[in-house]
């Protein structure tokens, strides 16, 4: 089952909610210093910046049986972990889990709006709080999904409380390309949106490959601006790299080919997320658009593919792979790839993440290396 997902770190406070071990129950869930608004300035968790700055991605690690769920009464000194990169470093660390608790809250979003729901907030031993998605079993709430969240009120704590925390959860986040990007095939250069499962897309390493899953979402942009698109000006990549310009999804990857790379990863050849190298002139978040259309599709293994002249991935299934699908996509890909889960998909280049791939592009940016030579 899928244990990687996105949720929105919302600071540390000090007070324990989970004060005695053993039990599921959270005896200091109504505490004053629990209670408060977290994120953007609020009273509570200490952070500056809006929630939708703060997404962090978790990978679940199972210590302690059952392995469906991470436990919340830790005895014995045994704890499940939230794994999760907060010192953005690249390389996550190990959070250990303390609890989940449901609030009665208020979703206060970017443009002013509000919305009242029930939340489910994790706290790790060192009092980190988590605002974490609904289990993928469960109905999707549309209030964390409708906009972008500044910040949330925890009002008070509902009185039935769900202890452990179910790891398969659902996602929201997208890696995938803009409508009207050209993807190249034997038969030309053809719209992304007008491929069909069966089609054959040339790939770098194999050849013309079927098409085994497309997908797509439109995105309104001024609900969702954490899911605004990267735009990579024509040439910005290299010379006519991209041939036009090319626009993808914030964690879309992007093959970079550099003796900095070689120098940096002892390999030529990455690949890293497009909000990685936004140092890079003429690669920009689209503020232009209100809206997109995104599209994504696989292969029977993971691909790189000409985009608009440029050589991008397809879906990548690996361990964070079902973070840019929903539930019932998922459930496709999953009657499609029974193995998934059980046999790690292998990338078609080595992904570089976070930090390193910031400091990737900063490294070309102050000696005038273009990313594809």
């Amino acid at each position: 089952m899928p244990t990687t997902w996105n949720a929105l770190y919302m600071g540390r406070i000090a007070t324990n909610i989970d004060t005695i071990e053993g039990n599921n129950l959270a005896e200091n869930r109504n505490a004053t210093s629990v209670l408060g608004t977290y994120g953007n300035g609020g009273n509570r968790g200490g952070l500056t910046q809006p929630l939708y700055d703060s997404v962090s991605t978790i990978t679940t690690q199972d210590n302690v049986a059952p392995s469906t769920s991470l436990n919340a009464n830790n005895t014995g000194g045994a704890f499940d972990f939230f794994q999760a990169d907060r010192n953005g470093d690249g390389t996550p660390e190990n959070y250990s889990f303390d609890g989940l608790f449901s609030y009665n809250a208020t979703l206060n979003y970017f443009d002013g709006t509000t919305s009242n729901s029930v939340v489910l907030v994790a706290q790790m031993t060192n009092g980190d709080m988590y605002l974490v998605p609904p289990s993928s079993a469960a109905a999707a709430d549309p209030a964390l999904t409708a906009k972008a969240i500044s910040s949330v009120s925890l009002i008070s704590a509902e009185a039935d409380q769900t202890f452990n925390l179910t790891r398969d959860r659902q996602v929201t986040e997208f890696a995938c390309f803009a409508v009207g990007t050209l993807i190249e095939t034997p038969e030309g250069a053809i719209p992304v949106e007008d491929l069909v499962v069966g089609d054959l897309v040339t790939t770098a390493d194999g050849g013309p490959r079927p098409i085994r899953w497309v997908g797509s979402a439109r995105i309104d942009l001024t609900r969702a601006p954490h899911l605004r698109p990267v735009r990579i000006s024509r040439g910005a990549l290299g010379p006519n790299q991209p041939l036009r310009d090319l626009v993808v999804s914030p964690q879309h990857r992007i093959l970079i080919r550099s003796a900095i790379a070689q120098r940096m990863f002892g390999t030529t050849e990455v690949l890293v997320a497009a909000k990685q190298l936004l140092q890079i002139d003429g690669i920009d978040t689209a503020d232009d658009m209100a809206d997109v259309t995104y599209v994504h599709f696989m292969f029977d293994a993971h691909q790189l593919v000409c985009s608009n002249g440029a050589m991008t991935e397809s879906l990548f299934t690996g361990p964070q792979a079902m973070k840019s699908v929903g539930a019932e996509a998922r459930r496709e890909i999953l009657e499609l790839f029974p193995d998934i889960e059980a046999t790690p998909a292998e990338p078609a280049r080595p992904l570089v993440k976070g930090s390193k791939g910031r400091r990737l592009a900063e490294r070309h940016a102050a000696n005038g290396r273009v990313l594809v030579s």
